[in-house]
């Protein structure tokens, strides 16, 4: 079993009475022993290990709304995800599962080439061009991306709209940062696409339980880059404040 990341947001659009979570306004999980209503805990796929299912509430959920919430993606559409954390890792993953092209992006070699090899039929080096966003419209014929999943918000939402298609979504999961505190977009980015821009919040109990139908259907597994144990929580949030992981950093607890 895995808690949810809204204990009391069991289906359909998330209302103000069901903003609660673990780790913020409700106990969070990092200790040995957690109690959680049956309505919260959902049954992870069997195939998974511990390791691998703990990665699956927030990450995975997320990914999986934010390519299942909205107008339905149709085999041959375009899906572009943007660096390599454990949620774009995840976008890969179910966007290939969906019939989808994917592009991806980072500025690492290395993980370029891991992206490859998890799905990603294209891997647009943002640091070689800072205009990546003509960069991933040139990979596409001219068209741009059906569906973007934006995780940097501020940093790169400029790009991701230049990136999109016409009449394109634009998944925005981050809306503020230390530098820049909300969301601008220039008028000819815009006006280029014309995209729909849709907020997405991890997502309800039924969607974890449609994530993992699709994960047992498929054998899906998320990618975990290290695993620490609980005595080594201090280390394993420094190394996940590195940005060197490529996927999950985990605690096991036991």
């Amino acid at each position: 079993m895995a808690g949810t990341y809204f204990p009391n947001w069991l289906d359909g659009r998330i209302t103000p009475d069901r903003f609660d979570q673990p780790g913020a306004t409700l106990d969070g999980m990092l200790t040995e022993y957690a109690r959680l209503d049956q309505e919260a805990a959902v049954r992870v796929p069997d195939h998974l290990t511990w390791e691998e299912a703990a990665c699956l509430p927030c990450a995975g959920v997320t990914a999986w709304h934010s390519l299942t919430g909205g107008e339905a993606l149709a085999p041959g559409h375009t899906v572009l995800t943007l660096g390599t954390g454990a949620l774009s890792l995840f976008v890969v993953r179910f966007a290939k599962m969906l019939g989808a092209e994917v592009v991806a992006t980072t500025s690492s070699p290395a993980k370029a080439d891991r992206l490859r090899a998890l799905g990603a039929d294209h891997v647009v080096d943002y640091a070689a061009h800072p205009e990546w966003g003509l960069k991933v419209r040139e990979l596409t014929g001219g068209r741009g991306a059906d569906l973007v999943v934006e995780t940097n918000g501020p940093e790169t939402i400029e790009q991701s709209v230049r990136a999109a298609a016409l009449y394109a979504q634009i998944v925005l999961l981050i809306t503020g940062s230390p530098r820049r505190p909300g969301i601008e977009i220039s008028n000819a980015a815009y006006a280029g696409s014309l995209a729909t821009i849709r907020r997405v919040f991890v997502g309800s109990r039924a969607h974890f339980e449609s994530m993992n139908r699709a994960l047992r259907l498929h054998g899906v597994r998320p990618v975990v880059d290290r695993v620490f144990g609980f005595d080594e929580v201090r280390e394993a949030y420094r190394y996940y404040e590195s940005g060197a992981a490529f996927g999950k950093v985990v605690v096991r607890v036991g």
